[in-house]
């Protein structure tokens, strides 16, 4: 296994790389999340109990790894602290494993209030938790770092300022009622703050100088990146590989001899709003969903989906220079008599063959789809590529094929255990199927 692998979502999020990172984890020594806050649910189902961790890295619950919060994260103490309780109640104990990076900035109430009232104005349909307005902030330099909690006085002067410009905001534009009280927020992440001082750290710094074997955690989705992505309809940070070394402290060439793996589900779902050309709104789409389990496992909100799209896959491979691909959901796929696949879009009457910047022109785009021959035939728990049908096989040569990258593993149900690798890590010893 290389020592520096990143993983990072492929399509709109929700791929499944909370059971990837979960399951990679156990042969590395640090993983790292660096971008987006509790707006990610990474869900992990070990020993028959399931696992939604929004803030910590998955890669933690193994005993062994050490798990760092990086300076790209907005990170609200109040889930983080819930977090660490609820895997204390499971008898796992982080307290000497989690780093914090001192350069995080803090997601606060008020955070969450002006999410609520954006949203109210028309939003793109966020999970309310305040990430979108904490990133305006750092941008804006009104953030709230985790190294300010160290100082009293600071940060009781930084909550005083930052309270009385959202009461101006809320009443004087919003005209809404605004009685959040400043003390209060701050005795609450003082509060925290004491508990968890101990973890707090310059964690680039420690990373840099770390020889171990670490993974990097993507939270989000590659089209979901605030550059890269449909925007307006994207998170606040990015998502895809440009988020790195931004998000980490960490110099571009530090990764130069990375890794780079991405995970697609073996159908796309996007969560909220924004442009979805393969999206499926009758049976077919229903079907999907309940057979995928497709609901958000931060707002339990129905995901909607669609057919495989290789045009935004094809963007993302590219734009991240993916290593390898994780299929995920395969399983999901198994009772159709027939599996279509975009490999392009119809756009003001032209064949489109790549993804567009533009959200009128995407929001215009009409699928060009190609059928293959559905496998009708179970996948779920299939631990040996031998025993997979052929047209299942033929499914993930034409993922190959259209974006260039080898698909080198498959995610065949829900659990840890069910998986099967189609080539081993490192990928210069690939096989091909």
């Amino acid at each position: 296994m290389d020592r520096k692998v990143v993983i990072l979502g492929a399509q709109w999020g929700d791929e499944g790389k909370g059971k990837i990172v979960d399951l990679l984890s156990e042969n590395f020594d640090t993983v790292v999340r660096y971008q987006g806050g509790s707006n990610a649910g990474h869900t992990v189902i070990a020993g028959g109990e399931k696992l939604i961790l929004h803030l910590l890295p998955t890669g933690i619950l193994h005993p062994h790894v050490k798990g760092v919060i990086a300076q790209g994260m907005v990170v609200d103490l109040e889930v983080l602290e819930k977090e660490i309780n609820t895997l204390n109640s499971r008898g796992i104990d982080i307290s000497e494993r989690l780093l914090i990076s001192d350069r995080a900035h803090l997601v606060l109430p008020y955070h969450k209030v002006l999410d609520r009232l954006f949203e109210s104005k028309g939003g793109i349909g966020t999970t309310l938790r305040g990430i979108g307005p904490a990133y305006m902030f750092k941008v804006g330099r009104k953030g709230i770092r985790l190294s300010d909690l160290a100082d009293e006085k600071r940060l009781t002067e930084l909550i005083e300022e930052n309270v009385a410009f959202v009461k101006d905001l809320c009443e004087k534009v919003f005209c809404q009622k605004f009685d959040l009280s400043p003390q209060r927020i701050g005795e609450g992440i003082t509060r925290i703050y004491e508990r968890i001082k101990d973890n707090i750290t310059d964690a680039s710094r420690i990373l840099l100088k770390d020889r171990g074997k670490t993974l990097f955690e993507g939270a989000q989705g590659t089209m979901l990146d605030v550059d890269m992505g449909t925007y307006p309809f994207v998170t606040s940070s990015n998502s895809s590989s440009l988020g790195l070394s931004n998000g980490t402290g960490l110099s571009p060439k530090f990764f130069s001899d990375a890794s780079i793996i991405g995970v697609a589900k073996a159908y796309t779902t996007r969560v909220g709003s924004g442009p979805f050309p393969t999206e499926l709104e009758g049976e077919e789409g229903e079907r999907l969903r309940e057979m995928g389990g497709e609901y958000g496992s931060t707002t339990g909100r129905p995901r909607r989906c669609g057919w495989l799209d290789l045009i935004s896959l094809k963007f993302a491979s590219d734009l991240n220079h993916f290593d390898g691909l994780i299929i995920t959901k395969l399983d999901v796929l198994d009772s159709f008599d027939e599996i279509k696949v975009c490999v392009g879009y119809e756009i003001e009457g032209q064949r489109v063959e790549h993804f567009p910047s533009s959200l009128s022109l995407m929001e215009s785009a009409r699928p060009i789809y190609e059928t293959l021959k559905g496998w009708k035939s179970s996948t779920k728990g299939i631990s040996d590529p031998s025993h997979l049908p052929a047209e299942a096989k033929e499914y993930i040569r034409f993922i190959e094929e259209f974006t260039g990258v080898p698909v080198i593993m498959l995610s065949t149900g829900p659990k840890r255990e069910e998986y099967l690798w189609l080539r081993e890590m490192p990928l210069t010893k690939a096989t091909c199927l």
